[in-house]
């Protein structure tokens, strides 16, 4: 029978809750959210010497941070071809860039504080599902040399099986500053992290609405949190709420939105099987619109998610939807018994782009679109920078958000989207 339960969750250390503490009623910053912004942001602060106080309305990870697939990934979601048509080349070399350092910055966090978080600079594959993509690969890994200074490594199809344990690919791109770690372990490392510089961390703890003042008080609080628990006076605002930061600035309601990922777990593969599909035990990602990623985990496991499974479907069928896609690539699973499934929920705007800055004085950086792993940690960390004073490197600030349609709770368009892209897939 597969546990409807995160297989991170059983794996990652266990932490004293952090419930019902002694809430201050004044503070330097407060940061809304404990996922990866939030608590990178935190760390970042408490070192700084700001007196934070971080909000969780849950528990620290509960939903993408310690959910996702473990892909720390050193790229944007969009190729640098793509970013150059949206922001022009100087600001699309400088967005990837900063995507770059994000994967360093993981690792630097991690070595820093001696995180435990099987983090491993195993590179990241991106897999081509069909023969032009490949012809794809080949203009990105050109525009990347010439406007980043980076280099990918190209793969030809009848090279395909030296990394991956299929003939289902046209090729690869094989990126290899990406990494892989354990996002349960990880971010529940940064917060205890955080906690030891000197943060204060209350989960349980939801935040309502933010209210302005009219005029900075004496000492420079500028802002009333408004919580559950009681309202806290604070001089800075970070909002690290991702999917949910528009339940909390009016303002974000129609730009920012929810959508669910789907995630499997097999029981353990042989040490023979699992080196002969992924042998240098990269992550990937293929190259479609409903794109599946996966990854061999630290205890054999093969990790499946994405392709086209649904929310409000039934549990029983997205797990179907992942097996089949899993098959497809890797028929030799077939047989293979699941041992875990899973949801998680993931900001996206109507872009696909990260955004990150200033909104009426209250900072706010959201939407990774399946890079949060790095991206949100590296951001946490700029606006914190920024908070202090200090120099920092934010080429997401202040990027226009297009409107999405109105929603309540689930956005309804989410699923509108990926038959569209289900769709857009079976032509190009």
């Amino acid at each position: 029978m597969t546990q409807h339960t995160c297989l991170w969750w059983e794996a990652a250390q266990k932490t004293a809750p952090r419930l019902n503490k002694f809430l201050p009623s004044k503070t330097d910053v407060v940061v809304v959210g404990g996922g990866y912004t939030g608590t990178s942001a935190a760390l970042q602060l408490a070192k700084g010497g700001a007196y934070v106080t971080l909000l969780e309305a849950k528990s620290i990870g509960f939903e993408a941070s310690s959910r996702n697939g473990g892909q720390a990934l050193s790229c944007l979601h969009h190729t640098l071809a793509e970013t150059v048509k949206q922001h022009g080349r100087e600001l699309a070399a400088e967005m990837f860039r900063a995507a770059v350092r994000a994967a360093d910055t993981v690792e630097r966090i991690i070595t820093e504080e001696d995180l435990e978080c099987d983090f491993v600079r195993c590179g990241s594959i991106e897999a081509a599902s069909k023969a032009n993509h490949f012809e794809r690969f080949k203009r990105e890994q050109e525009s990347l040399h010439e406007s980043a200074n980076f280099e990918v490594i190209l793969l030809p199809r009848g090279e395909v099986r030296s990394e991956l344990g299929t003939n289902a690919y046209h090729g690869l791109m094989i990126n290899p500053r990406s990494g892989s770690l354990q996002p349960a372990k990880f971010v529940r490392g940064m917060a205890m992290a955080a906690e030891r510089a000197g943060a204060d961390i209350h989960e349980g703890t939801r935040v309502f609405s933010i209210q302005r003042l009219s005029s900075p008080a004496y000492d420079g609080t500028r802002f009333l949190v408004r919580t559950e628990r009681g309202d806290i006076a604070a001089k800075e605002v970070m909002i690290a709420a991702n999917a949910w930061t528009g339940r909390i600035l009016p303002q974000f309601r129609r730009r920012v939105f929810p959508a669910e990922s789907y995630v499997i777990a097999t029981e353990p593969l042989s040490d023979e099987l699992a080196s002969r599909l992924i042998p240098n035990k990269r992550v990937v990602y293929d190259t479609r619109r409903t794109l599946a990623y996966y990854r061999i985990s630290p205890d054999q496991r093969m990790v499946w998610g994405g392709e086209i499974a649904m929310a409000g479907a039934s549990p029983k069928t997205n797990i179907n939807i992942l097996r089949r896609g899993m098959t497809r690539i890797f028929p030799e699973l077939a047989n293979t018994k699941l041992d875990y499934h899973w949801e998680g929920t993931l900001a996206l705007t109507m872009d696909e782009n990260t955004h990150a800055g200033q909104s009426d004085g209250i900072w706010y950086s959201m939407a990774y679109v399946g890079h949060g792993v790095t991206l949100a940690t590296y951001l946490g960390q700029q606006l914190a920078n920024a908070i202090l004073g200090k120099p920092n490197n934010n080429p997401f600030a202040n990027l226009k958000i297009p409107t999405a349609p109105p929603y309540e709770g689930k956005a309804w368009f989410v699923n509108i989207g990926k038959v569209w892209y289900r769709f857009l897939d079976m032509l190009s």
